[in-house]
């Protein structure tokens, strides 16, 4: 649980940090072992960009994380239009009074392209044992994604 925590206050500055428009946690017990936690954190957050059309986006966004992911990085058809869904998994080493924790921080992040803008989802975790079962929640989330059409303006 001390990992857990130390995990959620360290993303929420990371988050806060690197411009995240939304972030919310989630706790739940492991499938697999009902006494341990899982804790899930989501992360919003929207990149300007000026590609001409999503599938110019989606090209870029896919050689990018091809370099940067360090796990599966795939193109897929979202409700919200095509994007780029990205793994990663690095160790993070965090300080706790007069130690250190070591972590391993998993994340699977949407890129969508729209207008104007890339609109990144991020799911992170430090749950290794339960790492598939956190995939399969972040995947069941990007299915659900799609774009509120404007309000008319017209008055009817």
């Amino acid at each position: 649980m001390a990992e857990t925590v130390v995990m959620l206050s360290t993303i929420a500055a990371a988050s806060a940090a690197g411009g995240s428009s939304y972030t919310a946690a989630g706790f739940f017990r492991s499938p697999d072992t009902p006494s341990r936690p899982i804790m899930v954190l989501v992360n919003c957050f929207t990149v300007r960009s000026e590609h001409r059309t999503a599938d110019v986006a989606v090209a870029g966004l896919e050689e990018t994380q091809r370099n940067v992911a360090t796990g599966l990085v795939e193109s897929v058809e979202l409700p919200a239009g095509p994007a780029v869904v990205a793994e990663s998994r690095k160790p993070v080493r965090v300080p706790l009074g007069e130690g250190t924790i070591d972590l391993d921080e998993h994340s699977i992040t949407a890129w969508i392209p729209s207008p104007g803008v890339v609109t990144a989802v991020a799911i992170t975790s430090n749950n290794t044992e339960d790492w598939e079962h956190v995939k399969d929640l972040a995947r069941g989330i990007f299915e659900t994604l799609d774009w509120n059409e404007p309000a008319s303006s017209s008055g009817t």
